[in-house]
């Protein structure tokens, strides 16, 4: 089983020679499923982009999360519609987050959930750094600071929620577990232009409340081992936490999509 991963691709700003390239490269390329951990594109293009890549990786399957750019310019009730739609109509094409783990490889599982900066790293609350999805998505438009942080609270315990449904049975289960999110769970993952993020900037880089399920969880069951795939900083990461949790962040240039690695998971 051999997997091809990209995260952060931004279709909506590549030019139309390199979107074309990179389609190509997806066709070419040798590998038996692709993984994209969010920020395929922006709401108004998502369901054209998602249709391209599946297009390009047919017949193989295209699992993916989404990202905050993803719900730019929309809702997320909207996005989440438009998205379902371009699944059921094209079916190599799987939303993760919304079933239990899913076979890949001999002893390896997937389970992934888009997760979101909730807002607790660093300065948390009292952070003055900029946070453009307040402008950008319909959701936290208009919010006072402090219901801004409280939705990206919630928003971090759904996806805590989420791993701690799936990840035990997926631990019972399988040997390797791979996560696929798109916010990094840990504040040791997370970089801004390719340093440790600050404390001011850490409450938009990281999500706290899925980092502490994970590792908790993962610490049951210390034979088996947990890769974390992510995205959001567009600054590459690879740190350990833990005896048997790896992060991996990938790094982006936005015009410039590509994919970050191909992982044999036998």
């Amino acid at each position: 089983m051999k997997l091809a991963w990209m995260t952060d691709l931004h279709l909506d700003r590549a030019t139309e020679s390199s979107r074309t390239a990179f389609l190509r490269q997806l066709q070419d390329e040798t590998y038996d499923a692709a993984l994209i951990t969010g920020d395929v594109s922006d709401a108004h293009q998502l369901q054209t982009h998602l249709d391209e890549l599946a297009e390009a990786c047919a017949p193989r399957m295209v699992y993916f999360v989404l990202g905050n750019h993803d719900f730019y310019q929309s809702s997320f009730a909207e996005v989440e519609r438009r998205v379902a739609d371009v699944c059921l109509a094209r079916h190599n094409l799987k939303h993760l987050g919304k079933e239990g783990p899913i076979p890949i490889g001999q002893e390896s599982a997937l389970i992934g959930h888009r997760g979101w900066a909730d807002g607790r790293a660093g300065w948390g609350n009292r952070s003055a750094a900029r946070n453009p999805d307040r402008e950008r998505i319909a959701d936290f438009r208009g919010l006072s600071n402090e219901k801004m942080f409280q939705k990206m609270g919630e928003l971090g315990k759904e996806s805590a929620a989420y791993f701690r449904r799936s990840l035990p049975y997926a631990l019972k289960c399988y040997r390797n577990v791979w996560i696929a999110t798109h916010v990094p769970p840990f504040t040791d993952a997370a970089l801004y232009n390719a340093t440790p993020c600050d404390r001011l900037r850490q409450p938009f880089y990281s999500n706290v409340s899925a980092g502490g399920v994970i590792k908790g969880i993962a610490e049951r069951y210390p034979e088996k081992t947990v890769t974390i795939l992510c995205g959001h900083t567009h600054s590459s990461a690879d740190v350990r936490i833990g005896a048997n949790v790896n992060v991996r962040a990938g790094r982006s240039r936005p015009g410039f999509p590509e994919i970050q690695e191909f992982f044999s998971l036998n």
